[in-house]
């Protein structure tokens, strides 16, 4: 039993291509349409991933670099008449280089400052889009721009293709040496920056990789639905992606791809039952993750134990500088 289940780790992201190769042949048009919000949100949720996963700078404008994305991409093919493939190179281009600006305050930010400076920006862009109507149509929203490829099942198809070498990525990053730099970052960047690590450069790097994922999920968001509205963008948005990373392992490529497209399909799942759905859906994820933290607290109660430094006598022990005869500050 555990040579399988450590063949099936090895082998996840093959399996779960080959799955979402062959769903759509299994779905009705409907479900085929949730599972591919599925995949694309998969693609943005794993650019949260290496930012709050990995680096541990936690943002909830997230869904703003998805409207910034897929507006971006309405709007040159609709105002200025560009073709969908150089528009979709330029949406994602220009995502990348406004979400790298969302650096700029977290050199100076940590924690629920920089969460409330990502929250801010969010707001700013929805009003934007309300705002700018002769370019984003305000409130009726944006709509009559091609799609990248003639056909549902193929941009599906390319989606996925998508997904899965944004996952090899995504783990090559986590094992190599800019990895560990923005791994050290969530640990503490102060012994960081003391071992060598720029701080500066990494923290941007994050923001950047992050905020390229948003744009081409955006670019695909964009071709799914042919339509685009800023209601679609609310912070509840973000919160949700939000929640997706928490629930695949905050630092789990494949848990967080399962996790996406579990949590994008499980509203549907629900909707037989009515008004009630809402309630079941938010009691289930409540449940799981009330379960993943005791687990986790089982797991780690030696670790926050000897953090605390308790003794035998149940009281706590004195500080590692005052066993060398120092005065902890």
């Amino acid at each position: 039993m555990a040579k399988l289940i450590a063949l099936l780790r090895k082998y996840a992201l093959l399996i779960i291509g080959i799955l979402l190769f062959i769903v759509p042949y299994i779905t009705t048009q409907y479900e085929f349409y949730v599972l591919e919000r599925g995949v694309q949100n998969a693609i943005h949720v794993l650019g949260l991933l290496i930012l709050i996963g990995y680096s541990g700078l936690l943002s909830l404008g997230s869904a703003a670099l998805l409207a910034t994305g897929a507006y971006t991409y309405g709007i040159l093919l609709v105002k200025f008449g560009v073709s969908p493939w150089l528009g979709a190179g330029v949406s994602v281009a220009f995502t990348t280089l406004l979400g790298t600006c969302l650096a700029l305050p977290a050199f100076r930010l940590a924690g629920p400052f920089l969460v409330v400076t990502t929250i801010g920006f969010g707001e700013i862009v929805r009003i934007l889009l309300l705002n700018l109507e002769p370019l984003t149509g305000g409130a009726y929203g944006l709509s009559g721009f091609d799609s990248l490829l003639p056909n549902d099942r193929w941009i599906y198809y390319l989606m996925v293709v998508t997904l899965l070498l944004v996952a090899v990525g995504t783990q090559r990053i986590g094992k190599s040496r800019l990895g560990l730099a923005l791994k050290s970052l969530r640990e503490d960047e102060v012994a960081a920056e003391v071992m060598g690590v720029n701080v500066r450069r990494a923290k941007t790097v994050a923001f950047a990789l992050s905020a390229m994922l948003a744009g081409l999920s955006g670019v695909f968001l964009a071709n799914l639905t042919g339509y685009m509205s800023p209601d679609s963008f609310t912070s509840a948005e973000s919160t949700t992606y939000l929640l997706m990373v928490v629930m695949g392992g905050m630092r789990n490529v494949v848990g967080v791809i399962i996790s996406s497209i579990v949590v994008t399909c499980l509203p549907e799942v629900l909707r037989f039952l009515s008004s009630s759905r809402l309630l079941v859906y938010s009691l289930v994820l409540l449940i799981y993750l009330r379960m993943e933290y005791v687990k986790s607290s089982r797991v780690s109660f030696v670790g926050i134990r000897h953090m605390l430094n308790f003794g035998r006598n149940g009281k706590a022990g004195t500080g590692g500088g005052e066993r060398h005869g120092r005065t902890t500050e």
